[in-house]
């Protein structure tokens, strides 16, 4: 496990360094991986240079040149997986910031125990969407994480599993994707020819759905009949983020 830490503040990081060397310990886990920044952007060019996927980061809101809300924007476009903690005195940006499905926001000075509980949820998560996902195509098996799946789509006779950065028609039924998907709570059947990952939806309607990552767009339809249950599922998904 990879955890990252910026902030402007020399001091935070030792402190959160020792806190969650704490948890760890207490809860019998590897001590994970550190690195700690003082600016957003050289989080992001170090991380992506180094072709690091880190799965924890706290990030302090206000920050000389790019703000935290930026950098976690961009950490969240390209390591999708990544459980990002906002780290603030103040409360004002807490829109912004749940735009991107931040997932969890943290005042300072930070509370021991509500720390402890929120890493609970956050390895526990982790741990659900991680997982590894067998897909079969015509021509080769290949495994990706469940967190990179945005929707899946039954086009016509094809069944097609979409990722950030492309599609697989798969040989695979929907039956076989609502057993190895929904037992995640991430992700809803929204329609008979639709899966949908909920970390991925930017709006929708009582009929339509729009998905995004990045630049990238999609589109999903839903039925009245699970509508409802589509609806409560997202609110649920985005309270469980707060």
């Amino acid at each position: 496990m990879r955890i990252i830490f910026c902030d402007d503040d020399p001091a935070v990081a030792p402190e959160l360094m020792e806190l969650l060397g704490e948890y760890f310990e207490q809860a019998g886990l590897e001590e994970p991986e550190w690195a700690a920044y003082s600016s957003g952007k050289e989080l992001i060019e170090k991380e992506r240079e180094e072709g690091r996927r880190p799965d924890i980061a706290f990030l302090d809101i206000e920050m000389p040149g790019q703000s935290g809300i930026e950098t976690g924007r961009m950490l969240a476009e390209y390591c999708g997986h990544c459980k990002i903690f906002i780290l603030t005195s103040y409360a004002d940006y807490l829109d912004d910031a749940m735009r991107f499905h931040v997932f969890r926001y943290l005042s300072k000075p930070l509370e021991r125990e509500r720390l402890f509980r929120n890493m609970k949820d956050a390895i526990y998560q982790l741990s659900i969407e991680t997982r590894p996902v067998l897909i079969e195509t015509q021509n080769t098996v290949l495994t990706r994480y469940a967190d990179e799946i945005v929707m899946v789509e039954a086009r016509g006779r094809d069944m097609m599993l979409h990722v950030q950065e492309g599609e697989y028609r798969t040989l695979r039924n929907m039956r076989h994707w609502e057993s190895e998907l929904l037992c995640m709570d991430c992700f809803s059947r929204v329609h008979r020819g639709y899966i949908v990952n909920l970390r991925y939806v930017r709006s929708f309607t009582s009929t339509m759905i729009s998905l995004g990552a990045g630049e990238r767009e999609w589109t999903a339809y839903v039925s009245r009949r699970r509508y409802p249950a589509f609806k409560n599922a997202y609110l649920t998904y985005l309270w469980g983020m707060r």
